[in-house]
């Protein structure tokens, strides 16, 4: 298990980490004596993030840095890398959380749509974890990855095709990267949540859909599951995808 509590503490970056299932993963981690790097590509909800989680851990001050991303943007990507590094001297874990989704047909997604979901779930998982992979390969302590995918990442669902389509490249991008860096003292794994009471998935639903009967996780939930990931990674393999619903 890792020493979570060790005196330079680890630090972790988490992609849209400013609600929701993010701010909790990122909340979890302080507690527990890591450096925190939170981002959005909204500095406003940054700011506000950053202010928020200060009032719970005032102590925590000095182990958070906000930063804004695009995590479709590689100069984005590289600048928070770089400044992360340059702050914290390490990153030893990467959890790849940012998403958006349209609650589309098909024939009514827009050619926009499509590509900012890819480009968003897809492809901020592959920037940033580019980016991120020779610090966790050098590293001693042994990097993880957690890439958070969907139960819609298992299971197609209508009106969710760019949605779906980028959760299920998600699970694959995870298995491959897996195997390269076997032998590396790295593990890449994904977590694939069910329905989670977050703003996304109100906004996405706020008309004619009631979510009122759904059986929804909160976002504390994951979040306590990615951290047990990351804690007892041990007892996790390399390239595994963890499905997490309500009892």
């Amino acid at each position: 298990m890792m020493n979570l509590v060790k005196q330079t503490g680890y630090t972790a970056i988490v992609t849209g980490s400013t609600r929701g299932i993010g701010k909790e993963t990122a909340l979890l981690l302080l507690e527990n004596g890591m450096n925190v790097i939170i981002s959005s590509k909204n500095q406003d909800s940054v700011d506000n993030a950053i202010q928020d989680i200060y009032l719970k851990f005032p102590s925590k001050k000095e182990n958070m840095l906000g930063l804004k991303c695009d995590v479709s943007k590689y100069s984005d990507v590289k600048s928070l890398v770089d400044v992360s590094i340059k702050r914290f001297g390490e990153i030893d874990i990467l959890v790849n959380n940012a998403g958006i989704v349209y609650y589309r047909s098909l024939i009514d997604t827009t050619e926009e749509e499509w590509d900012k979901t890819i480009d968003t779930n897809l492809k901020g998982i592959f920037l940033f974890t580019k980016e991120v992979l020779p610090y966790l390969i050098k590293n001693k302590s042994g990097g993880i990855i957690i890439n958070v995918s969907s139960g819609a990442g298992k299971s197609g669902f209508s009106n969710l095709s760019s949605y779906c389509a980028s959760k299920f490249g998600v699970i694959g991008l995870t298995e491959s990267i897996a195997k390269e860096v076997a032998g590396n003292n790295v593990k890449v794994m994904a977590i694939c949540p069910g329905g989670v009471d977050t703003d996304m998935i109100k906004d996405i639903f706020k008309e004619g859909y009631n979510l009122s009967n759904r059986n929804l996780m909160k976002p504390q939930q994951v979040a306590k599951k990615i951290y047990d990931m990351i804690s007892n990674k041990k007892d996790y393999h390399n390239g595994q995808s963890i499905e997490l619903y309500n009892q």
